[in-house]
């Protein structure tokens, strides 16, 4: 008798170590990665986490642990794989716990799974904290194109276990409608400036082609009227056919210089 109970319990104690129990908790899991983005948006700062836990213990798990910021609202918990979006209950301060079983989850020794938790916090939030709950491989805080934080290899610790960042970019408001409405209003003047100098130009351009007629006109009568006066004087002897001809052939080229450019502004 006592030999059949002694097979029994070492055939207990076998099946243990082969098959370990389900365990409640979630002393054991490592994170391998949380690749953290933030991008801002109408409703505030959009948060996405992609987070790998993995169990390091020889006991399944059904228990997950996730810290949250203060202030974060529209909190979703999925598990990526079965695409399970995971309830969760408030069990201390900005903690928040995940029951893997009621979803028919677990995780075995050495399996991993993929949560994406994805929060918003307020436009106005000046640092963006994480605090770690596990060991964590590789931790990454991004906003856009630009990484503000990476860290490898951070061990728990209850007393120092925090991520702090400046959300120096993240955080600024959209362009402000008054802005708008004055870059939009120094476009209109600087283009109605434009279009009336160049009004102005044209008509001092046109003024100037009119002065230029008139000076024509003036110059044509003149050569004109001193061909009269050079004809008049060769005829009465006043000057010689030598400086009759010069003059008259002088002025009369420069009359039909002048009738020229008249025409060429008329075309």
């Amino acid at each position: 008798m006592k030999r059949i109970a002694s097979l029994v319990f070492i055939s207990l104690l076998t099946l243990s170590i082969v098959f370990p129990v389900v365990h409640a908790y979630d002393v054991g899991i490592t994170t391998e990665q949380q690749a953290i983005t933030i991008s801002i948006s109408d409703s505030g700062l959009d948060v996405e986490e992609n987070i790998k836990v993995t169990n390091s213990a020889y006991v399944n798990m059904t228990s997950v642990k996730f810290w949250i910021q203060q202030d974060a609202f529209d909190v979703e918990i999925l598990a990526v794989e079965s695409g399970n979006s995971l309830s969760s209950i408030v069990i201390g301060s900005n903690r928040r716990e995940c029951n893997l079983s009621q979803y028919n989850l677990s995780l075995a020794p050495e399996d991993t799974l993929d949560i994406r938790l994805t929060y918003t916090l307020p436009t106005d939030t000046k640092h963006f904290v994480k605090t770690i709950l596990y060991d964590t491989a590789s931790l990454s805080i991004t906003y856009g194109n630009d990484e503000l934080y990476r860290g490898e290899h951070l061990v728990y610790s209850a007393e120092s276990n925090s991520v702090q960042v400046l959300l120096h970019i993240a955080t600024e408001a959209p362009v402000n409608i008054v802005y708008i409405i004055i870059i939009f209003l120094l476009v209109v003047v600087l283009v109605a400036s434009t279009l009336l100098l160049m009004r102005k130009q044209r008509k001092k351009a046109k003024k100037s082609i009119v002065e230029s007629k008139e000076a024509l006109a003036t110059k044509k009568a003149l050569l004109l009227s001193l061909l009269k006066d050079v004809e008049k004087k060769h005829r009465a002897k006043d000057i010689s056919d030598e400086t009759y001809n010069k003059l008259k052939e002088e002025y009369k080229q420069q009359a039909v210089d002048a009738m020229k450019k008249i025409e060429d502004l008329k075309n």
